[in-house]
């Protein structure tokens, strides 16, 4: 962890003044290290800092999760925004997020975070709860991870610590690549609509994933082996009354909104995904499809 204590900067301040010609230099205070679930664990009674599955969201978040340290069942998946976003680009992606919801018939629909300006939260009746808000511009999302475990009151009082947090939020860097997702990256930007701002891109276990976003939507292309999510998903897409076949890896498939599945050669199984729905074109799809292919052969 960066820091620069007290003695040193002390230091550095009477060096300046040994010499009444020496222009004096305001040392930057370092952003603060860990990321943002390690540093509220030691703000939250009961709550410890733990690793998160990746999460596709728009704008492209760097995640992790708070547990309860008495029942792990008990967890939040938060989501940090790389880049702050202006009100428009706020309010455009509550408008997706609530025609997902009423596309998706919740017995609830999206309400006030009351947690400043523009902030959103949907608390279904027989489902978990998110909150989603900004703290420096920047969005944040609040999610109970299993159905029932947690209520919106809590996650409000997360959020009023994370908006108060000492020194801000971490930072964190747009740009996280893989060389080997440069072949599809032209082609996410023409689903994407604009250029690609943001990169989240992982190889893990030689499965290879990567992101690209805008201030307000995101496209990912996963990979997994047997028995991984992208193996059930390619499952799902081949069995849908809606999927036909495409020309992308050994076998490939889509349904009529454009969700896209195929299996390579090797028996990896790589899945398109994007939010909001409304960036699933699906000829758009099937031309990223066919860019990335190679760098699963």
């Amino acid at each position: 962890m960066r820091r620069i204590t007290a003695a040193v900067a002390v230091l550095l301040l009477g060096l300046a003044a040994c010499d009444s010609h020496t222009t004096q230099q305001v040392v930057p205070t370092p952003a603060p290290a860990g990321n943002l679930c390690e540093r509220l664990a030691p703000r939250l009674t009961g709550w410890k800092a733990a690793d998160a599955e990746s999460r596709l969201s728009a704008p492209l978040a760097d995640n992790c999760s708070l547990v309860d340290t008495t029942q792990e069942f008990h967890r939040v998946w938060v989501g940090l925004s790389a880049i702050p976003v202006t009100d428009a680009q706020f309010a455009q992606t509550r408008k997706s997020d609530t025609e997902w919801v009423t596309g998706m018939q919740y017995a609830a629909k999206v309400i006030e975070g009351e947690v400043g300006p523009g902030s959103w939260a949907v608390d279904p009746a027989a489902a978990a709860p998110w909150l989603v808000f900004r703290a420096g511009n920047r969005p944040v999302e609040l999610r109970m991870v299993n159905d029932g475990s947690g209520t919106l009151d809590e996650l409000r009082s997360i959020a009023e610590t994370i908006v108060g947090l000492p020194g801000g939020l971490p930072t964190a860097p747009a740009i996280i690549a893989q060389p080997e997702c440069a072949r599809g990256t032209a082609a996410a930007e023409r689903l994407l609509g604009e250029k690609a701002v943001l990169r989240r891109d992982t190889l893990t276990d030689g499965y290879l994933s990567c992101q690209w976003g805008s201030a307000t939507r995101s496209v990912a292309v996963r990979s997994g082996g047997l028995g991984s999510d992208p193996a059930l998903d390619f499952g799902y897409v081949k069995g849908g009354f809606t999927s036909h076949r495409v020309n992308v890896g050994a076998e490939g498939w889509q349904q009529t909104d454009g969700e896209l599945a195929f299996r390579t050669a090797k028996d990896a199984y790589v899945e398109l995904v994007a939010t909001p729905g409304s960036t699933l074109n699906p000829d758009l799809l099937v031309a990223l499809a066919q860019a990335i292919a190679p760098a699963y052969e």
